[in-house]
């Protein structure tokens, strides 16, 4: 067999683009002697359109859509395997259509459903194949399913998030090692929505154990690859299981791996998906301008970073990001200098505007005294920089991309509609704890100048700066010192939202994880104010910005997590 398997451009919702689309790529392979061209799960639709799934506005589309590739493929010579949204009998299924020569010769529906494809659809049903001689399974069917053909197709849609793929093609090679079979995988790309995912698509063609070829992962770009392999003989096996994610060794911090070769191939996915996710979202709305406010703390300096590499995906000059250092009250001289340097050494363009003015003359408009250094006075500044940051960014046609991540968020450590608020969030996913290797892992392998400075950022306490500074100058307000230590709450985020973990339970574990550096006492205490303002601060995550997960931790209230905003912490709070 001689077969393609293709990543396409996808237009989310747009099937007559989609359509377009794929016969241009069917049209561009008609030399290549093909007998089989394989595209992803709902490739007609595009995976990620959500709640337009109910729609039959979309649903004729799509149905409009594969009738014209029936159409088409009258007069090609390759199996065509598509994936399209089909409603049949009131409802609605996610199907792989293969069409051979004007037949559609099967139908196969996605057996196994996550809980969030319920929402639109139904468990299948199976049109009888017309001599078929390979199997096809839509997305984790691959994963239950008994099949025992000499040859599996698999087309799917599977958010990109790290450790994911290694254990995918672990699974892949065992898969076919066992069964003797060849294997010939499309998933869906980084063009579909980066509302809280990225896709990465990731085609894979494999035989015996042995991987032939792989497609480039998180391009904007159509991915094709073209393996011809011998099908071996086949045999009955019973289902494989799970390849099981490997298990590291935590060192005090569940999201960060102690093996440093495993976490640097970490950092480098992460960084990955946040700038595929950023340029995606980009290239969608036609926005070739990106506004970010640099402060020369630790969530800024990352975001800095993912927009350039953003930028270097769309083949845009680094100049179009817009770096905005607005000093405040609390601006010390350090995060000051460290963020104007950090500016000028990677390219971009440097902007400065000072906001005490703005929120003194704001203190007297609602008759705040400035000397009353309360949350009104921290507010006021945070609101004033995002004010700026928005108005600019519709002044020159760019997006504000925002800082805040995923430990902030847990705690609600963000001003609501300050600092909390941006038009979309790469750091959302992201533990502080994380958000310092990462840093680190740029730091590692960045020219001189912009490591000492990266290397600088990630050793400053983490503050927001919002109060003014002591008497030398130097940095009063720590964040760590209000809060507890943040080592200590990404423990609690992990277990509380991965694990489902009774505070008990998790105090118990924080002890034996920390003994020697951390009383029981303090444990107890940190663990109080993590409940509280977990529970406390769910309206701050309920109106979230877009943002791309890196991993499964994540705080998004589309489909992520759901919590009411006003349940109450008191049944959380007796240990």
């Amino acid at each position: 067999m001689k077969v393609a398997s293709v990543s396409p451009k996808i237009y989310v919702g747009c099937p007559t683009k989609n359509y377009n689309e794929i016969i241009g790529i069917l049209d561009s392979l008609k030399e290549k002697a093909l007998d089989m061209v394989v595209f992803p799960e709902l490739c007609i639709s595009g995976c990620t359109c959500g709640d337009l799934f109910n729609h039959k506005t979309l649903i004729n589309a799509c149905k409009n859509a594969v009738e014209s590739l029936v159409e088409y493929s009258k007069e090609y010579n390759s199996h065509i395997i598509i994936g399209s949204p089909l409603k049949e009998n009131d409802r609605l299924y996610n199907c792989a259509i293969h069409i051979f020569k004007g037949e559609i010769v099967e139908i196969i529906s996605k057996k196994h459903l996550s809980t969030n494809e319920l929402r639109w659809f139904s468990e299948g049903f199976e049109v009888e194949s017309i001599d078929a001689s390979f199997d096809i399974a839509v997305g984790d069917d691959i994963y239950y399913e008994n099949y025992n053909s000499d040859v599996v197709i698999n087309i799917g849609a599977s958010p990109a998030l790290v450790t994911k793929y290694d254990n995918y093609k672990s699974f892949i090679e065992a898969y076919t090692s066992q069964r003797n079979c060849a294997y010939f995988s499309a998933f869906a790309g980084a063009n579909e929505s980066t509302t809280d995912f990225v896709y990465s698509g990731e085609c894979i063609h494999a035989v015996n154990g042995e991987i032939l070829a792989e497609a480039e992962r998180f391009s904007l770009d159509t991915e094709i690859i073209i393996s011809e392999i011998e099908a071996p003989q086949s045999k009955t096996v019973d289902k494989i299981d799970f390849v099981k994610s490997k298990v590291l060794k935590l060192d005090g911090n569940p999201f960060i791996p102690s093996d440093v070769e495993e976490c640097n191939r970490r950092c480098e996915e992460i960084l990955k998906i946040q700038s595929t996710g950023l340029a995606k979202r980009m290239k969608h709305i036609h926005c070739e301008k990106l506004v970010l406010g640099i402060s020369g703390g630790l969530d800024s300096t990352h975001a800095l970073l993912v927009c350039v590499d953003a930028l270097k995906k769309l083949d845009l000059p680094v100049e179009n990001l817009i770096c905005i250092t607005m000093p405040g009250f609390g601006t010390t001289d350090l995060t000051y200098t460290n963020a104007c340097n950090l500016v000028k050494y990677v390219g971009a363009t440097l902007m400065e505007i000072n906001v005490k003015e703005a929120s003194l003359q704001h203190f007297k408009d609602i008759g705040h005294d400035v000397d009353i250094h309360d949350v009104t006075y921290e507010n006021t500044q945070a609101r004033e920089r995002t004010q700026i940051l928005m108005d600019y960014a519709n002044k020159i046609g760019a997006i504000v991309v925002g800082t805040g991540d995923l430990s902030e968020l847990a705690l609600g450590w963000c001003t609501y509609n300050g600092d909390h608020m941006s038009m979309y969030g790469v750091n959302g996913s992201i533990p502080k704890t994380l958000m310092r290797h990462l840093v680190k892992y740029v730091a590692d392998s960045s020219d001189e100048n912009v490591s000492e400075i990266l290397y600088s950022v990630v050793n400053t306490p983490v503050s927001p700066e919002l109060l003014p500074p002591d008497k030398n100058g130097k940095m009063e307000q720590k964040t760590e010192t209000t809060l507890g230590p943040y080592e200590v709450h990404d423990f609690f985020i992990y277990y509380f939202i991965r694990k489902n973990k009774s505070p008990e339970e998790m105090l118990t574990m924080a002890i034996d994880n920390f003994s020697g550096k951390y009383t029981e006492d303090e444990l107890r205490k940190w663990l109080t104010i993590f409940v509280r303002r977990f529970f406390n601060n769910q309206f701050k995550r309920s109106c979230m910005p877009d943002g791309p997960a890196v991993g499964t931790v994540s705080l998004s209230p589309r489909g992520a997590w759901n919590m009411p905003s006003d349940a109450f912490s008191d049944e959380w709070l007796k240990f």
